[in-house]
């Protein structure tokens, strides 16, 4: 396992968030009962109510939509962002070469940003935000646009079948990301205090294949069977790895992010929206408040939504709660890799 340096105050502030959440939702229970009783029952235990599912949009025009809204929150320009990347973990709906940062881009009129599409599972957003200070350290750039987007719906995955212990929703959310400057100090938003960052590439065989195989039409749905995978791997190397290493990375983020313990406590902490089991196995107990501080209630209604989990998230805490100057709140993200970043934010 891998650590990356914590960053001490980044000079970077998330001056504003949006997000796209289809209004559809599926009822969890009633999707496990159109599955075979051992797969319903691994349904039914993710713990999740209902799972947010797009039934039009494709990954670029939910970002377009998160975009913008991020975009007219942070009271921002698009003729000002300087950095534009675009996180998924699934297919965007075009062919492999396309890019769907220059298309966001192009759709927006961004036309001096430079543009990034980042494949890093899901916790691809959280580590682009984790290098936001570095990407707008260089002179004349001053602003990035962070976007994660993905749409599992009527796919060759199964969002409810295809991986252990998490369901899959439908969703976009974005965030303007400014660097610190005396004018822009006490504006609305999230100061970025800390960031760390923590790897383990020895369990990137969890989302791998024994061997490389040739292209072919029977290849796309092996490509989709996440828990085929895991199964592989875990047999190999026993079924505590995964549990260890995370307990381990989510232990070092804490003591790094909050060397003082509860002293102050964030008031919120975003996890990633995995099943239910696996964050009160692996998450919870590691940081102040458990469960009380955390978004499940919000989770439990969406399902996980790949790399966004954390900035829709946080969009939602604006939406739906009310901060003061210095209130804290904790994003935590874990993704494919394998790696895992924590962010910790303060009111301005």
């Amino acid at each position: 396992m891998t650590t990356a340096p914590p960053r001490p105050p980044a000079g970077i502030s998330i001056a504003g968030t949006g997000s796209y959440l289809p209004e559809r939702r599926l009822d969890l229970t009633a999707e496990a009962a159109r599955h075979p009783d051992a797969d319903a029952e691994r349904i039914r235990a993710t713990g999740y109510r209902t799972i947010a599912a797009e039934e039009s949009l494709y990954p670029g025009d939910m970002a377009l939509v998160a975009a913008e809204r991020a975009l007219a929150a942070a009271e921002t320009e698009p003729k000002d962002i300087d950095l534009i990347a675009v996180t998924a973990i699934h297919r965007h709906g075009h062919q492999r070469l396309w890019s769907p940062a220059s298309w966001l881009q192009s759709r927006l009129g961004a036309t001096r940003a430079l543009p990034f599409t980042v494949a890093q599972g899901c916790n691809a957003q959280l580590l682009v935000l984790d290098l936001a200070a570095d990407l707008l350290s260089a002179e004349g750039r001053r602003t990035a646009l962070i976007v994660a987007t993905d749409r599992f719906a009527a796919s060759g995955f199964d969002r409810f079948t295809a991986d252990y212990g998490i369901v899959y929703g439908d969703g976009a959310a974005a965030a303007v990301l400014t660097a610190d400057t005396p004018t822009t100090g006490q504006a609305p938003g999230w100061r970025v205090l800390t960031t760390h960052s923590v790897s383990d590439p020895e369990l990137e065989g969890l989302h791998r294949l024994d061997e490389p195989a040739p292209e072919t039409r029977a290849l796309f749905g092996a490509e989709h069977d996440v828990r085929a995978a895991k199964k592989r791997y875990l047999a190999a190397h026993g079924t505590d790895s995964l549990r260890e290493a995370t307990r381990r990375a989510v232990r070092e983020i804490r003591e790094v992010l909050l060397p003082h313990g509860t002293d102050p406590a964030p008031r919120h902490v975003v996890y990633p929206n995995l099943g239910l089991p696996l964050l009160q196995e692996n998450y919870f107990p590691e940081f102040p408040g458990g469960a009380d501080r955390s978004l499940w209630d919000f989770g439990a209604t969406v399902g996980h939504l790949g790399s966004g989990d954390q900035i829709a998230g946080l969009d939602h805490l604006e939406h739906h709660h009310t901060f003061d100057t210095g209130d804290r709140v904790l994003l935590l993200g874990a993704g494919a890799g394998f790696t895992w970043t924590g962010v910790l934010l303060e009111r301005r």
